[in-house]
């Protein structure tokens, strides 16, 4: 293993002072919070701090510390640059906005929105007053796992009360933001829309996207017994993705919000009543929010992380228990409700659902991945997106493009 991993951690306390209520820290120590390879958008590091009050007691407090890639190839991958500015804004600019909101709607703490974990600081390098991103820039959360929060494990697929879970706090944190560019325009186009603009992952390595299309359309070739208008359906699909990810949004969209972009399994963790019922989440890893359709963040989720047999058995009641959770969200901080009726939703459903079906079919090779990672090596990242002839993702593929003709969204 690299004797760099992880990496050190400079200046934290100037990080976290702030947010510490008048405590400092005392001193702290680092490890590991996930194995090399095992991210691929940051480093993720567990810190053990030892944090002193105004009397000089101690107490120990954990975080999590985001930091960027290392490796030049995912630094180019990443773009951090970007990706970075992008998640510190969330934290930064948008949570507090929505709380705003809804203490001016006069929402109790307890009805307000709790999808996002605690912030305790961020900078994006070590040199004052600097304007880009390098290898110094670190984000802190607070660590979930004290709270009684778990990961979700990429392998398991959602049942019903974690897919309702999660649609209800999807549906929150789209409508909150749709209320705020509505009730607060102003602010939200200073203070909040220029972070969040479009993002294409692969515009700075555009042989990833080749080799993620010709892999892709292999497995479909296959799992389709060689369908030849089902591999050109989804090589045009596929194209009209990666236009859409570096197209910008239309600005005039009523449904456009800030949307996570990368709302699955892994970046969700869940706290559960002692029945094992889950009842509280949050919503982590914002690095590619932007600004366009919740559609896209609705349907990629639902294809990408949820059990077959519930998504089919249950697809009509998901799309409305997000609908309603949406209303009720936009009623509740006094938005108009009049342009997002249900019919005007599934219009919308319609006109974008089918730009996120290559999505999701891109996003099963990584779901899926078998276990490549190892103590002794990073991950190539090349080894899952030609992680092809896995029985497992053959059958979620063939999964996939069952259930996109069914609900009429392929």
């Amino acid at each position: 293993m690299d004797n760099n991993y992880p990496p050190k951690i400079l200046e934290l306390s100037e990080v976290i002072k702030p947010f510490l209520n008048g405590d400092s820290l005392h001193d702290y120590d680092v490890s590991n919070l996930t194995q090399p390879g095992d991210n691929y958008g940051s480093v993720l590091i567990s810190v053990r701090a030892q944090i002193q009050g105004p009397s000089g007691d101690l107490y120990f407090k954990r975080f999590v510390a985001k930091v960027p890639p290392t490796d030049d190839k995912y630094w180019e991958f990443i773009q951090p640059e970007r990706t970075c500015l992008v998640e510190n804004a969330i934290y930064q600019r948008l949570a507090p906005a929505l709380s705003l909101l809804q203490n001016e709607a006069a929402i109790s703490r307890e009805e307000q929105f709790d999808g996002f974990a605690d912030y305790f600081g961020a900078r994006i390098s070590l040199i004052p007053n600097a304007k880009a991103v390098d290898k110094d820039a670190i984000l802190v959360l607070e660590d979930l796992r004290d709270s009684s929060y778990v990961p979700s494990q990429r392998m398991n697929p959602f049942d019903l009360p974690h897919t309702q879970l999660a649609l209800k706090y999807m549906a929150e944190f789209h409508a909150l933001s749709i209320a705020l560019r509505l009730k607060k325009p102003e602010l939200f186009e200073t203070e909040v829309r220029p972070y969040f603009g479009k993002f294409d992952w692969h515009a700075a390595a555009p042989e990833s996207k080749a080799t993620m299309i010709a892999e892709t359309l292999a497995d479909i070739r296959e799992v389709t017994n060689n369908d030849d208008m089902m591999v050109e359906r989804i090589r045009m699909l596929s194209n009209e993705f990666f236009s859409f990810l570096a197209a910008p949004p239309n600005e005039s969209n009523a449904f456009n919000s800030i949307i996570h972009s990368d709302f699955w399994t892994m970046n969700l963790m869940f706290r559960y009543d002692p029945t094992g019922k889950p009842t509280q989440l949050k919503i982590i890893d914002f690095q590619t929010a932007q600004y366009d359709s919740v559609i896209h963040d609705l349907i990629s989720f639902l294809l990408t992380s949820i059990s077959t047999c519930v998504l089919e058995d249950n697809y009509e009641h998901l799309l409305h228990n997000y609908h309603d959770v949406f209303i009720k969200t936009l009623s509740a901080v006094g938005a108009s409700t009049t342009a997002y009726s249900f019919k005007a939703f599934l219009a919308e459903l319609k006109r974008i659902a089918y730009i996120q079906v290559p999505h999701a079919i891109f996003m099963t090779r990584f779901i899926l991945a078998d276990d490549v990672t190892s103590a002794e090596k990073d991950l190539d990242l090349s080894q899952v997106l030609k992680n092809t002839s896995s029985k497992r993702v053959h059958r979620k593929l063939g999964e996939i493009l069952r259930l996109a003709q069914k609900f009429e969204i392929l």
